[in-house]
């Protein structure tokens, strides 16, 4: 079973998915695909910041790990294509013409493909617990996080997998691990 946690920035993606693997120990966690490729890339998220290229780079990342899971194996990703997707149209309609329509048709039939095998799409709003936290490596600007969060949430909500979770963090760890439970997914 492969599971992707989706969201905006400083939503607790990341605690989510440690949170979740340690609840459901027949699972295991993958990264984030910025995080991995941060130092490589010199990735900087940000509608002027970021590139085609390495919006493409994180969604072949992806693609690949998605793509090593092998029989049974529970997965959950921590972000995955549909992120990096969101982020490049967002930088488009902010006036990043880097991002052709070419550029993101392209990454929109990668992204495609890295869906295909996704069984499960966990998004996590903006909620008013987490503040925009300012790592030197995310964007602050609250304009671009919420348009992302609209634009991953638009995105993520096409996914036959999709659940939503929400609460606070037992809630959101409690109620994924009843819902994936209850579907025979762990």
């Amino acid at each position: 079973m492969r599971l992707v946690i989706v969201g905006a920035q400083s939503t607790g993606k990341s605690t989510l998915a440690a949170d979740l693997v340690e609840r459901l120990p027949s699972a295991r966690l993958e990264p984030e695909p910025f995080r991995v490729l941060r130092s490589t890339l010199g990735l900087v998220s940000g509608a002027d910041t970021m590139t085609p290229e390495h919006e493409l780079a994180l969604i072949e990342y992806n693609q690949r790990r998605l793509g090593a899971v092998r029989g049974q194996e529970n997965v959950v990703y921590d972000r995955c294509a549909l992120d990096a997707l969101a982020h490049a149209r967002v930088a488009r309609t902010l006036g990043n013409e880097a991002f052709t329509s070419d550029w993101i048709k392209r990454l929109e039939t990668e992204t495609d493909k890295a869906l295909a095998v996704v069984d499960v799409v966990v998004l996590v709003r903006i909620g008013t617990d987490l503040p925009l936290m300012d790592d030197g490596v995310r964007s602050t600007d609250e304009s671009y996080r919420r348009r992302v969060d609209e634009e991953i949430s638009t995105l993520a909500m096409k996914h036959a997998g999709f659940i939503e979770a929400k609460g606070d963090r037992q809630e959101r760890v409690h109620n994924l691990a009843r819902e994936l439970t209850a579907r025979g997914w762990f």
